[in-house]
């Protein structure tokens, strides 16, 4: 039961939402080097990848070798393993369930993969080099996972993990000696460490995992210390704790669903409720509804998010609460600004943005003039294929652009810019994001360079602006709007508590939100981290 309780957090986590992950930074003490396992040129002894639009013939594949060597290719490419496995060959012929697995596997190691580390070096002196580095690496790694994390029988974890080194795609094989040291590894860290007095046991893994490790492996240094510069000790401890849990069992999935009558039900205009309430229904019925209007998808229902009931009918979309709070303040403040004007004869803008969650929002509360403007080609048709499923694409102009160049043939009355950032506010999605060293400087230097074009170029005296990040950090959130509102063309239009019913308590002291993973009470406990700040331009 446990183990069928983590394939179905794993997919939810991994396969819903979609997010990327990544093995990148400095390699442990005990391995480096650098292998492409799953590249065309090294398939001289697997089946064929496809070619020309040819279908792969179906082969003789496990979940731990598919997780393996999307693993080890990913850390050698330095690319999103998530974003590899889905685009696998080999990992579309396995069946559902060994998809399943295949996904909790790689959701885990990347989770785990300091604490998965550090364990690992208590047990292996020497560095391991050479061609098979990053495939022995996954190897490890895997079998690890499954022994400390996901609670996999010892005989299964180490017998079938160390079972995908002889199947090791590319000439020469690996070494016996190798897969005997690398079986060697898995076994020690399966033995007792000490027997207690009652009789009862703990492996030695989960010993030095204890003793030698903490949760806060898994995210990078300069991340905590910047999370201490900002927050203080404490808050930084409830980050962390909610983000990564100390047992791997309590991570719970989370999937907030945006309605078509969501945002103008938050917002007061309608009452929507006999209407979401009957979409909760066929959504199972352990789906909650949270307090502006999300419904947040209980553990019943599992599965591909695209067969599950209302998506094809365009009912919802996937957006986490908190990604919501942009458009709820823009659009309330845009309607107490123009009480007597009908909102379908008013313009406003949401820079940066696909998905379209958004966008998505602005049109479905009745907007007349959205132009959604995205600057990334592949994310753009991204955008446009969730607006045409939405039934919205028609009543949206989509422009392909990079926002500053961007200028309106009229001045708009509201522009919503969600800027790019580190992201690590969706690091309890994306883990890959804990262990990024991103450019902030560049970040900085590209935030502040679109909120100026948008207060400057884009509103019309009077007119709303929403700045937005996915950022645990104030340097590009706080401060970025200080330097904003510095350069005197805007000012602060404070977030009042009844415009974001459940997230009252993260208005901060200027009237901007803050939002902290761990630190709201209830179910809002548990939402991604963000920032946003209103302003209207003088």
């Amino acid at each position: 039961m446990v183990l069928q309780s983590l394939l179905a957090v794993a997919f939810l986590l991994v396969g819903a939402n979609g997010f990327g992950i990544v093995l990148t930074g400095k390699s442990p003490s005990w391995m480096s080097a650098s292998l492409n396992p799953l590249s065309e040129s090294n398939l001289d002894g697997i089946s064929t990848i496809p070619k020309n639009g040819m279908t792969p013939q179906k082969i003789d594949l496990s979940a731990r070798f598919v997780a393996i060597s999307v693993l080890a290719d990913a850390a050698a490419a330095g690319t999103f393993a998530t974003r590899e496995l889905e685009e696998s060959p080999y990992f579309q012929l396995l069946d559902s369930r060994d998809r399943a697995f295949t996904r909790l596997l790689v959701a885990t190691v990347e989770r785990r993969i300091g604490q998965i580390d550090n364990v690992l070096e208590c047990c292996i002196e020497k560095p391991n080099r050479g061609k098979h580095v990053h495939f022995i690496r996954a190897t490890l790694r895997t079998g690890v996972a499954q022994l400390l994390f996901l609670h996999t029988p010892p005989f299964a974890a180490i017998k079938e993990t160390v079972q995908v080194l002889r199947m090791y795609p590319k000439k020469p094989p690996i070494p016996e000696p190798i897969i005997k040291f690398v079986n060697g590894v898995l076994r020690k860290l399966s033995r007792p460490a000490d027997t207690e007095s009652d009789g009862s046991s703990e492996m030695l893994g989960e010993k030095l995992l204890r003793e030698k490790t903490s949760p806060q492996d898994n995210i990078s240094p300069w991340l905590l210390d910047q999370w201490r510069d900002d927050w203080g000790e404490e808050t930084t401890e409830l980050i962390c704790s909610e983000v990564m849990p100390s047992d791997n069992a309590s991570m719970t999935a989370r999937i907030d669903l945006s309605t078509k009558f969501s945002l103008a039900a938050a917002t007061r205009m309608k009452d929507y409720t006999e209407e979401i309430m009957s979409l909760m229904e066929s959504l199972g019925g352990d789906s909650i509804l949270l307090p502006q209007f999300s419904i947040r998808v209980g553990s019943s229902l599992k599965g591909d998010v695209k067969l599950w009931p209302g998506y094809e009918e365009g009912a919802w979309w996937v957006q986490d609460s908190s990604s919501t709070l942009p458009a709820l303040v823009l659009s309330s403040a845009i309607r107490d600004k123009y009480p007597q004007s009908d909102l379908s004869e008013l313009h406003v803008v949401d820079m940066c943005s696909a998905p379209g969650g958004k966008a998505s929002q602005l049109l479905s509360v009745g907007f007349g003039h959205v132009t959604a403007i995205e600057a990334n080609t592949r994310r753009s048709r991204i955008l446009n294929e969730n607006l045409k499923r939405l039934g919205l694409l028609e009543k949206c102009q989509v422009v392909v652009d990079e926002g500053q160049n961007w200028v309106p043939s009229r001045l708009v009355h509201g522009v919503l810019v969600d800027v790019p950032c580190s992201a690590t506010g969706t690091g309890a999605r994306r883990p890959d994001v804990f262990r990024r060293d991103p450019d902030l400087k560049e970040l900085i230097k590209i935030q502040r360079t679109l909120a100026n074009h948008c207060a400057d170029t884009i509103l019309g005296k009077g007119g709303i602006m929403v700045y937005a990040t996915c950022s645990l950090l104030r340097e590009e959130s706080e401060d970025q709007i200080r330097t904003l509102i510095e350069r005197g063309n805007v000012e602060t239009l404070p977030i009042c508590p009844h415009e974001v019913p459940g997230f009252e308590d993260a208005i901060d002291e200027h009237g901007w939100l803050r939002v902290l993973p761990g630190v709201l009470e209830g179910d809002l406990c548990s939402t991604d981290g963000f920032f946003v700040a209103r302003l209207v331009r003088k």
